[in-house]
């Protein structure tokens, strides 16, 4: 073979080569999916089994889960919450989750069981957080800051900094006229905090370039001075303000999907554009979001509705 032809075919071998290891080797964006306020009912139970399912099968970075597990007029009952314990264990990736109002705050309801939210929170953190297996996340590199809120975690994937907050429904269980349920708020919210600063900081020396924050509760932003949830949207503030990334607040609680920018900068008016909320469907309707995460794109957060495959 003349020596020119080899020198062409040797450089088009390395440029395929060259190609195909750059293929290989860029990075999709990161994806996970998120669901919340979900099984009301035993209907509910068997296609969230079916949802979580196909989401699983399309291998996830993980599965949120954004709190109630349960209806609100339902029992508070172990083995309801066991139930869904298991539903957890036995998904084939890691699992996120953040406890709803239903589960703790709210059994003191008579449909619920009238029993005392702060031993139901108890039960709730032995089942779901005392037992790896059950979330088998440690794969993601979560961290937890306060051993006494095992749910509350933080971790980094992909240049992508996620918080896990434990904010409920029901005015985050703000009750000045109970003495113990005010005090846990409060020890809360505090708790909240001291997440939210760790966790930035560590983002912020990792090189973190967008951040997710996972919670149950609608933090009412058009309701700025709702009590319950003035702490997050005080921290959330200052977040902003030292982190100059675009942030997504993902919630459930009050059952209806959005995407939109909920804050407006008081300067202007103008929506804070790099502030994105998604508020996962619930019941009655029985879907979840896909959400890819890339940094580099125009639109750093897309997202995709899911619903359970028919038989």
């Amino acid at each position: 073979m003349p020596s020119h032809q080899y020198r062409r075919r040797r450089s088009g071998l390395l440029l395929c080569i060259a190609l195909a290891f750059a293929t290989a080797t860029s990075a999709a964006p990161l994806r996970f999916f998120a669901v919340g306020d979900l099984p009301y009912s035993s209907a509910e139970a068997e296609l969230l089994g079916r949802l979580l399912a196909r989401a699983a099968a399309a291998e996830p970075a993980f599965i949120v889960h954004v709190g109630d597990i349960k209806g609100g007029g339902q029992p508070c009952t172990d083995a309801r919450n066991r139930a869904i314990a298991e539903l957890f264990r036995s998904q084939p990736v890691p699992m996120v989750y953040t406890p709803g109002d239903n589960e703790w705050t709210d059994c003191h309801r008579l449909t619920a069981g009238g029993l005392d939210p702060l031993a139901r929170l108890e039960s709730l953190r032995r089942m779901f957080f005392a037992d790896a297996a059950v979330l088998h996340n440690g794969g993601l590199g979560l961290t937890t800051p306060d051993p006494r809120l095992p749910e509350n975690a933080w971790f980094i994937r992909d240049e992508v900094l996620f918080v896990v907050l434990h904010i409920v429904g029901s005015n985050n269980g703000w009750q000045p006229r109970n003495p113990p349920g005010h005090a846990e708020h409060k020890s809360r919210s505090h708790a909240n905090r001291a997440l939210l600063d760790h966790a930035l900081a560590a983002g912020q020396r990792a090189g973190a370039r967008a951040a997710v924050f996972m919670l149950h509760a609608n933090p009412l932003f058009e309701q700025p001075n709702k009590p319950g949830y003035l702490t997050f949207k005080q921290d959330l503030g200052r977040l902003l303000d030292r982190f100059d990334g675009p942030v997504l607040v993902i919630h459930g609680d009050t059952h209806s999907y959005k995407l939109d920018r909920p804050l407006r900068d008081p300067a202007g008016g103008a929506p804070i554009a790099r502030l994105q909320r998604l508020e996962v469907p619930g019941s009655p309707t029985v879907a979840g979001v896909w959400v890819s995460v890339d940094p580099d794109a125009d639109e750093v957060f897309s997202v995709r509705m899911l619903y359970p495959e028919a038989r």
